[in-house]
């Protein structure tokens, strides 16, 4: 071969691979054994990535952190879905102290909420603690709603019911259909 044509034979070379690797299909994502199957994050161009700490930082100082083992960030629709997740509510300010675990969940980064379909796990400092079925994070009003049922404990007092309101800011929590259990010798208030 004449050397003069090897750079022109070695770019040919180079178009011909990039036209066959662009008529390759490319909706296939690769996963690792052992890992969780693919999020969706609403369709449109998404990131892809692995463990993940996402904050939403307030004015006053205070914010929300969602960790999770992985997501998928849907840059067109900006949301964030994520598996293995602990969300740490309104740190760095009066009312923190709430962290939630989720199997799943989706995060509307405009609409400020988290849909946590799976169900989840509230703990709250003072030894607070709820098994939550599907529940939605509303960080722009702060609160934890519930349709489905609930179960909340806190020092003394095992709550049942359905359609809960955690209200994390002001420490309300409101619930229909509740049977409730006391304890009175753990009650609040009590001095034993």
């Amino acid at each position: 071969m004449n050397l003069r044509l090897f750079p022109w034979a070695a770019m040919a070379l180079l178009v011909l691979v990039l036209a066959i690797r662009s008529s390759l299909p490319t909706n296939v994502v690769a996963v690792p054994a052992g890992e969780p199957g693919p999020e969706a994050a609403g369709g449109g161009p998404e990131i892809r990535l692995g463990p993940v700490d996402v904050r939403e930082l307030h004015d006053g100082g205070a914010w929300n952190r969602l960790d999770a083992d992985g997501a998928v960030y849907g840059y067109a629709s900006r949301t964030v879905s994520a598996w293995g997740v602990t969300v740490f509510l309104g740190e760095g300010a009066a009312f923190a102290g709430t962290t939630v675990r989720a199997p799943r969940a989706a995060w509307d980064l405009d609409g400020k909420t988290i849909r946590l379909s799976g169900g989840c796990r509230a703990e709250r400092t003072g030894g607070w603690t709820g098994e939550l079925s599907a529940a939605t994070l509303d960080l722009a009003g702060s609160v934890l709603r519930v349709p489905g049922p609930a179960r909340i404990e806190g020092p003394g007092v095992s709550v049942e019911g359905k359609n809960l309101a955690w209200e994390w800011v002001e420490g309300k929590i409101t619930m229909e259909s509740t049977k409730s259990r006391l304890s009175p010798a753990n009650g609040p208030g009590r001095k034993g």
